[in-house]
């Protein structure tokens, strides 16, 4: 049987269905349970068509997390609402839903999800050991502090992007942790990141 054809626009409501319906199921039962069958089920759509858009569920999975940091990034412009920079309240709560947001996958995904789309070369799994690659996070972060206001003139750009990688990393490791207290230790590491990015009065 011939591959569906969709429009541009019926492609990206039923890409955008399956990646909603999918971070639904894996909120609720983990990445290995959500399998593609009730990933579609879900959906209301036939199994063919998750293969019309994803090569496996490791693609998927992938395609929830670019999905999601899009939104992260519309949700930014959102806050700026056409300033040019937004307090440093907001920018403080934008900086927590990085790895706070109850809508973030990470927090729903295992050590063992995580080799797997490693293993499957996942591009948001995997982080280059070359200097171009700590360039582009080094300036996506200060693109981000560009547009807040009171951060300090000496931010060191890696210990920060580091300190958020280590909230992320322990929500994927949470298991290794006391988990009753990861979110006031979080807390604690956020408040070392804002000392390091925002003035003392911001």
């Amino acid at each position: 049987m011939s591959p569906k054809i969709f429009s541009i626009t019926d492609r990206e409501e039923l890409r955008v269905k399956m990646l909603d319906a999918g971070f639904e199921l894996i909120k609720q039962y983990g990445m290995t349970h959500a399998s593609v069958e009730k990933i579609t089920q879900a959906a209301g759509l036939g199994k063919s068509t998750f293969y019309n858009f994803f090569s496996s569920k490791e693609e998927f999975v992938t395609g929830i997390m670019e999905y999601q940091r899009d939104r992260v990034k519309q949700h930014f412009e959102t806050l700026l609402n056409g300033r040019e920079k937004m307090t440093a309240a907001e920018g403080k709560e934008y900086l927590k839903l990085i790895v706070f947001s109850q809508n973030s996958i990470y927090q729903y995904l295992t050590v063992e999800d995580m080799e797997k789309l490693r293993r499957a070369s996942s591009p948001e799994c995997v982080t280059p050991d070359d200097a171009d690659y700590d360039q582009r996070e080094a300036q996506i972060l200060h693109g981000l502090l560009d547009h807040m206001e009171g951060v300090r003139q000496d931010v060191d750009l890696h210990v920060a992007a580091n300190l958020i990688k280590i909230m992320a990393m322990a929500k994927v490791n949470r298991e290794s942790l006391h988990t009753d207290a990861l979110d006031r230790t979080l807390e604690r590491i956020y408040e070392l990141l804002f000392s390091l990015i925002f003035k003392e009065d911001a």
